[in-house]
């Protein structure tokens, strides 16, 4: 949980650099102003053309969505510059579509199913107090989304009324045929450490990983025909790449 938690902390502060570079923004003082923008939603959230506030938290998953593809980057520098002028529409807009609400305030189930498999998936079950304890070391990773992650490990399991596996399964195939593993570099919510990390734990001569140097979440059907071209060889037939081959972010 602790463990997942950090590592999303870097895969999302690593895709926020790539956008605030990719707007021309030294990432640094990108961070420190969107920072410095959340904390002031905190203190006093914004309104929308709803009615409803724009929280903190709300504000943060609106930053969050648009960093699942780098397709959604400029409804971001939309919907910061809208809240930097004091409207939250934008990014309460982008908010809701991350937690599947309707505009009747009605929810969809898949963030609840989430969290109950990551709850049975996990035995750690930290406590606010413990939570607290961790982040300074979160916020040192992320000055964005570190608090807000760090204060998530207690919000998703405690007290939840069933154990977690104690053990996670290994992944270990020796002897199978290549697998093959796709990690792409900018991926903010599946950090790319864990596609090799899962490639090395396959076995050597069964982990098949293939790079692709890019943004978002996801590879295969994102826009590198580099990805496509070599997914639909294995799977159509059979045909794995060398492990440690790479393929860049092109565009159709």
């Amino acid at each position: 949980m602790i463990g997942h938690a950090k590592n999303q902390a870097r895969g999302f502060q690593r895709a926020l650099e790539n956008y605030l570079r990719s707007e021309g923004r030294d990432p640094g003082q990108g961070s420190r102003r969107i920072a410095a923008l959340l904390e002031r939603i905190d203190r006093r959230p914004l309104p929308t053309a709803s009615g409803r506030k724009l929280t903190e938290s709300l504000a943060l998953t609106g930053i969050v969505t648009t960093l699942y593809s780098e397709r959604s980057w400029p409804r971001l520098t939309e919907a910061l510059e809208q809240a930097e002028r004091g409207s939250g529409t934008a990014l309460l807009r982008l908010a809701d579509s991350y937690n599947d609400r309707d505009e009747q305030g009605r929810y969809g189930t898949q963030s609840h199913a989430q969290r109950a498999i990551s709850c049975a998936d996990d035995p750690g079950r930290p406590t606010p107090e413990e939570a607290r304890k961790l982040l300074p070391e979160f916020r040192g990773i992320s000055p964005v989304f570190g608090e807000f992650l760090g204060w998530d490990t207690a919000g998703w399991c405690h007290e939840w009324p069933a154990d977690g596996v104690p053990e996670p399964p290994g992944v270990a195939a020796e002897g199978a045929s290549p697998v093959l593993v796709v990690g792409t570099t900018g991926d903010p919510a599946t950090p790319y450490e864990g596609a090799r990390r899962l490639a090395d734990g396959l076995g050597e001569g069964v982990g098949v990983l293939l790079t692709h140097r890019g943004e978002g979440h996801g590879a295969y059907g994102s826009g590198s025909r580099c990805v496509d071209r070599t997914v639909d060889a294995y799977l159509l037939d059979g045909t794995a790449p060398k492990d440690g081959t790479e393929c860049a972010a092109d565009r159709r």
